[in-house]
């Protein structure tokens, strides 16, 4: 499973960024693999729909899982249409501390 977690920079030690749409990376952790790689968010400078555009990028890689700080209402409905489950960290986290909630 394809784990996609908004970044506000480009490492494991990085904040969760609290923008979905606007955040400038996106960790893509794979489960099956317990690899990470970083990509650059493609849309984060767009005037209008930056986060319906990255949602529909990450679907495209075929993530299962989101996290971020936050969700606008408009990504919440693409991430439900396709079964995307949605996480908000309760507390400001990092990156790996994300993704070792997942290997444990």
């Amino acid at each position: 499973m394809i784990i996609a977690i908004a970044a506000s920079e480009n490492h494991l030690k990085a904040i969760v960024d609290p923008h979905f749409g606007r955040c400038d990376w996106f960790c893509l952790y794979n489960t099956e693999t317990a690899k990470s790689s970083f990509i650059e968010n493609p849309v984060r400078y767009n005037q209008e729909q930056a986060g319906c555009d990255a949602a529909a990028f990450l679907i495209e890689k075929g993530i299962k899982i989101a996290i971020a700080g936050r969700f606008g209402s408009k990504v919440i409905e693409v991430f439900k249409t396709n079964n995307v489950q949605m996480i908000i960290p309760q507390t400001q986290q990092t990156i790996s501390k994300i993704i070792n909630s997942f290997i444990s």
